[in-house]
C-alpha cells in the first residue's frame, strides 16, 4: 500500500487545500517518489469558472481546475517504471459536478441546484463515462444544450434526474463507485497519494479506512492529525448527527492535532516554496 495522506478544510472556502496538495506532490515528485493527488468528488460553478469548463466541454468532457492542477503535479507513471494511461482528469477526480448559480438546494424537491453530473467508472474491461441531467432545475438556471453536445456524444449512459429519489438511487449505484474503481488503480501505481477532500467536508468518500497522516488547513496554518484519532472521531460525529456530509468543525472538537505548523501570508509566486519548505516538518510526526 502507497503513503496514503488525506487534506481536508479547516474552513468552508479559500482553505489552501489544493495550494498544499500541489506543494506536497511536487515536494514528492523532487525526491523521486512516485506520487499522485486526488479529488474524489469536485464540484465548478458555470458562472464563475466557464473558462476551465468551455475548455472541458468543448472536448466533450467535465473536470474542474483542481482536478487539472493536480493532473499536472502528479507523477504519470507506474510503480514498474510504466507509463499510465489513467492520469487524466477522470482519473484524479472521478466525480465532477457542474453547479447553477446560486448553488443551492431547492427547499420543496431537496434536489441540488446543479446543472449536470460527470461520473466516471474505471472498470477492468473499460471506462464508463455516465452523465446525470438535472431536469428538475428551474429553466431560469439552465444552459443552452448546446453547449454539452459534446459531453453527451462521449457518455456511455445519460440519465435524466426529475426527482430525489432518483439521483439518490444513482448516487448509490454509481458515485462512490466510480471513487471506489479510481482509487485502487491509484494505490496499485503510486508510492505516495495525496487525497485532497472539497469545501470543509471531513472524509471525501465513506469508504476511506487506511491513512497514514491527516492535515487540515486553513489560512496561516496547518494542522497535523493522528489518521485513527481522525476516522474515529469522524465514526463518532456520524453516530451523533444526521448529516450525510460532515463538516470538519465537528471533527476538530473531538481531537486535539499531533503537531500545528504556522503559515505566514505570501505573495502568489511564493506560495508553492513557502509551503515545499514546511512538508519536512509536516511529514516528521
Amino acid at each position: 500500500m502507497p503513503y496514503t495522506v488525506l487534506i481536508v478544510g479547516l474552513k468552508e472556502k479559500d482553505a489552501g487545500k489544493t495550494s498544499l496538495a500541489l506543494a506536497l506532490l511536487a515536494y514528492l515528485r523532487e525526491k523521486g517518489f512516485n506520487a499522485c493527488g486526488f479529488k474524489p468528488r469536485a464540484g465548478n460553478s458555470v458562472w464563475y469558472d466557464y473558462d476551465v469548463v468551455h475548455e472541458a466541454l468543448s472536448q466533450g468532457r467535465l473536470y474542474g481546475k483542481d482536478a487539472k492542477l493536480l493532473k499536472t503535479a502528479s507523477t504519470s507513471r507506474s510503480v514498474a517504471g510504466v507509463a499510465s494511461a489513467n492520469l487524466i482528469e477522470e482519473f484524479i477526480n472521478p466525480f465532477h459536478r457542474l453547479w447553477a448559480e446560486p448553488a443551492r438546494i431547492d427547499p420543496i424537491s431537496q434536489i441540488p441546484y446543479f446543472i449536470i453530473d460527470r461520473v466516471t467508472l474505471w472498470f477492468k474491461e473499460g471506462v464508463r463515462n455516465l452523465v446525470v441531467v438535472n431536469e428538475a432545475l428551474p429553466v431560469e438556471y439552465r444552459c443552452d444544450d448546446k453547449l454539452f453536445r459534446k459531453l453527451h456524444a462521449r457518455a456511455s449512459s445519460i440519465y435524466h434526474v426529475r426527482d430525489l429519489n432518483t439521483l439518490n438511487k444513482l448516487t448509490r449505484e454509481y458515485y462512490d463507485l466510480a471513487v471506489e474503481l479510481a482509487y485502487s488503480k491509484m494505490v496499485e501505481q503510486h508510492d505516495y497519494v495525496v487525497i485532497e477532500s472539497y469545501s470543509d467536508i471531513a472524509l471525501p468518500w465513506k469508504g476511506i479506512k487506511d491513512l497514514d497522516v491527516v492535515f487540515g488547513v486553513q489560512p496561516g496554518q496547518i494542522s497535523v492529525y493522528e489518521p485513527r484519532k481522525y476516522l474515529a472521531a469522524v465514526q463518532l460525529s456520524a453516530s451523533t448527527y444526521s448529516q450525510e456530509e460532515l463538516a470538519t468543525s465537528k471533527i476538530v472538537e473531538l481531537i486535539k492535532p499531533i503537531k500545528e505548523v504556522r503559515m505566514p501570508p505570501l505573495r502568489s509566486e511564493e506560495i508553492m516554496q513557502g509551503l515545499k519548505e514546511k512538508i519536512p516538518l509536516l511529514l516528521r510526526v
